[in-house]
């Protein structure tokens, strides 16, 4: 590493930058390592569906712009990648190779953010301790490059500097471990989140290049300020456009710039240069002029139907940024307009249907409200939208059954500007036929077996149950027909209809019967009742739960990670997408973990939330991983993740989400792929095509529980066989493959040491057949057989059968 201008001195933990040959006029000599995170658009590279940005991509632009501007001014730059292929994913120690090889100055990676959709702000780290970083120097930059990213945007939800030692950031990674690409640097080295790329507002304007344009003349200017170069003679225009009347569907922080939503398509003219851009249509609104003479200027934004040209002064500084936001005014002269109008359903409609006016300016509410007529009359309620441009209107109770209304929004009707509209809005419908309510699905279902000890009866209706009602006449019975005690009813609306749902206060005793009653009386909020009596019989499980050794109680959640910062997390709407602590339910103890999850897709989503503990489970193989579940009756598809030696993941279904209430979910070890001490480390909900969208689930005491006898513990269906068992001189092992596999038959003990290999090789589907002879030294007792078979698409299985030597 070259000592290239600057000094230091170390005063206690911190260190302080002098002078040593005067200012630069450019950064002749300086020898700099640029490193644009990530690689391709592979899984690991942190896409954001809603806004379709690739970090990998965005990283790279700002890399190479940033290289032009450098090499511009004389610097020698070095770049870990040039283009965006998987190839280009090099291991983070080849990073640091390359650095240390071309004898850098300085190293500067560049990333941007994820956590839960919610934050944005800049975060850069250093190798060390917050108060002891491994070069001095690399915090003196972090600190510049903090300051420079900060004050180049408006549009940050925190505004705390935010500069850390990589050691101290991640204390779960183990004592000095921290970043591999900072780990092995001879160089001072930043690593640069310059934003949050899952606050969907910044994840928009990380789709504009002249705003990653922006961050690589931030990171210029803290180089230069680091390397003490001359400050640049020349300065900048950066800002937005947004419309002040319409908020985005999509989460921004309250109070902050997001709350306007952006235009796309304006233009903004720099004068007196007469420069003009058109804004892009990513929604971002974000416009800059840069390289301009420092003086005086204005820029006028037009090109806006239905809003007025805006002009703005604004005074250009060198070395800085000028920021020019624009919330051009509406042209109050124009009428308002139905845009839309929603419905459930062209056909005839429900009871309780809602409906929703979708204007194309704010309205006045009072006036409109007044001037919306139903015939026959009907008695409604309102609700509008902040900006008072989206109307939904439902019955107060409901509309009555098979009826021909017409619903009018007459021409009184006006905008917040008195402007009315122009014609009358009218539409007319049937509502159903419907005599009796409907029960349209319950759980504990008729004639259900294995049911947990602690359901949440839930029972969907097809409209809101009048409350009173249903907590009277909808009950659970014992074989003696004595009702159960409730506890957390609950009634909720979705859609129009109605779930009613409560725990029994006390534990089902195993192996019952018991029965769901609906008594004929529950009605709905109009009246109509269910007219007949109905019941349920469902069977609890056999068995008593297992207990076992816990090892995550989820008492503490700081140590897990939100599903967007925890990795394979797709397909999900940020920040609506969550895992926090559960205070309200619990299986044990005061907290337990709640993960509430919302997929964008119809089928493929994937929720994941990483325990950064990563507790060690072991490795015998009679043992079983459990944990207790709260299900949402979802039907997706819950998995455990673990690791074996040499973090390899090991991914095993663990159950489809079909029921309500906490349930004790388990996997037997057998099923883990790999051998050896494995780490459990994830929690993953995996949307199916017939799963619901959202949901929320909560977990507690993960366990693991070693049985006191010696049983089977095959997985159901496996025909994993030994002949004889109890084994003497010899044995036969036989087992069928559904497809080709490269198999593996092992002997273990019962703690997971492998004895000896009966057999590994490829084989062809069908049933197989080994004989096997123990060998001399194996002494009398118990052991475990497994088979692991891997298809040549990587797909494993395993089958677990104890057998015993003599």
């Amino acid at each position: 590493m070259k000592q290239w201008l600057i000094t230091g001195l170390i005063t206690g933990c911190l260190f302080f930058p002098s002078v040593q040959y005067g200012q630069k006029a450019d950064f002749t000599g300086m020898r700099i390592f640029l490193n644009p995170g990530h690689g391709g658009n592979d899984s690991d590279d942190r896409h954001m569906l809603a806004t379709d940005f690739w970090e990998s991509e965005g990283n790279l632009e700002k890399g190479l712009f940033l290289r032009d501007l450098l090499t511009d001014r004389n610097a020698t730059v070095f770049m870990s990648r040039t283009t965006n292929y998987t190839s280009d994913d090099l291991p983070l120690s080849s990073i640091a190779a390359m650095a240390n090889t071309a004898n850098a100055d300085i190293f500067v990676a560049i990333h941007s953010n994820g956590f839960d959709g919610t934050r944005n702000q800049p975060l850069v780290l250093f190798r060390g301790y917050d108060d002891q970083p491994v070069f001095p120097e690399s915090k003196v930059m972090a600190q510049i490059l903090w300051a420079k990213l900060f004050e180049k945007g408006n549009c940050w939800t925190n505004t705390f500097e935010w500069v850390r030692g990589d050691w101290t950031f991640y204390p779960e990674w183990g004592d000095k471990v921290g970043l591999g690409v900072l780990r092995t640097l001879t160089m001072p080295g930043v690593l640069s989140e310059g934003s949050y790329h899952d606050y969907i507002p910044e994840s928009w304007r990380l789709r504009n290049k002249n705003h990653l344009h922006h961050e690589s003349w931030a990171i210029l200017r803290a180089l230069a300020q680091y390397g003490n170069v001359n400050t640049e003679s020349t300065g900048i225009i950066a800002g937005t456009v947004r419309d002040k009347m319409t908020s985005p569907s999509y989460y921004f922080k309250p109070g902050t710039k997001d709350e306007n939503m952006p235009f796309n398509n304006a233009v903004v003219t720099l004068m007196p240069d007469n420069i003009a851009v058109t804004l892009d249509d990513l929604n971002n609104g974000f416009f800059m002029f840069d390289s301009l003479a420092p003086g005086n200027y204005e820029i006028i934004c037009g090109g806006i139907p239905d809003f007025l040209n805006q002009t703005v002064p604004v005074t250009v500084t060198a070395g800085k940024t000028t920021l020019a936001d624009f919330l051009p005014a509406f042209d109050t002269t124009r009428f308002p307009v139905v845009l839309d109008f929603i419905t459930s359903t062209a056909d005839s409609l429900p009871f309780n249907q809602e409906f929703t006016f979708v204007f194309n300016i704010p309205m006045n509410r009072n006036v409109v409200q007044t001037n919306l007529v139903f015939s026959p009359e009907a008695s409604v309620v309102y609700e509008w939208d902040a900006k008072s441009k989206v109307l939904k209107v439902k019955p107060e109770v409901g509309f009555t059954s098979r009826t021909n209304y017409q619903l009018r929004l007459v021409t009184g009707a006006c905008s917040q500007w008195n402007v009315p509209l122009l014609s009358e809005f009218q539409y007319s419908f049937v509502t159903k036929s419907r005599t009796k309510l409907k029960m349209e699905r319950i759980f504990p279902s008729g004639g259900l077996s294995g049911v947990t000890l602690y359901p949440r009866v839930t029972v969907f209706l097809d409209a809101p149950p009048d409350q009173a009602s249903a907590s009277a006449g909808i009950k659970v019975v014992n074989s003696q027909s004595e009702p159960l005690v409730k506890s957390m009813e609950k009634f909720t609306t979705v859609d129009g209809k109605g779930i009613y749902s409560f725990e029994p206060e006390q534990a089902l005793t195993v192996n019952s019967q018991f029965r769901i009653i609906l008594d004929a009386g529950v009605k709905d909020i109009t009246g109509i009742t269910l007219g007949e009596n109905t019941e349920y019989t469902f069977t609890t499980r056999v068995k008593a739960y297992e207990t076992g050794t816990v090892v995550e109680p989820f008492d503490d959640i700081s140590g897990f990670w939100d599903p967007e910062a925890s990795g394979s997390t797709v397909g999900t709407d940020n920040p609506l997408t969550t895992f926090t602590a559960s205070s309200e339910i619990v299986h044990t103890g005061s907290v337990a973990g709640r993960l509430d999850y919302v997929f964008t897709g119809e089928n493929g989503g994937i929720c994941r939330v990483f325990d950064t503990r990563k507790p060690v489970i072991g490795s015998n193989l009679s043992s079983s991983f459990a944990m207790w579940v709260y299900g949402d009756l979802s039907n997706n598809v819950l998995e455990y993740w673990f690791y074996s030696p040499g973090t390899v993941n090991q991914i095993v279904f663990a159950d489809t989400v079909d029921w309500a209430g906490w349930d004790l979910v388990s996997v037997p070890f057998s099923r883990i792929g790999g051998y050896g001490d494995w780490q459990y480390h994830s929690l993953v909900i995996n949307q199916t095509p017939g799963g619901a969208k959202q949901g929320t689930m909560i977990f507690d005491d993960a366990m693991v529980i070693t049985p006191t006898e010696i049983r089977d513990t095959g997985e159901d269906g496996s025909d994993l066989s030994v002949f004889p068992n109890p084994s003497s001189s010899s044995a036969t092992v036989t087992y069928t493959l559904r497809s080709a596999a490269e198999v593996s038959v092992d002997l273990f003990t019962p703690d997971g040491r492998i004895v000896e290999n009966i057999f590994h090789g490829s084989e062809n589907p069908g049933p197989c057949l080994h004989y096997w002879t123990p060998s001399a030294g194996l002494t009398a007792g118990s052991y475990i057989i497994r088979m692991e078979a891997r298809s040549p698409e990587g797909v494993s299985s395993s089958s677990v059968m104890f057998i015993r030597v003599r």
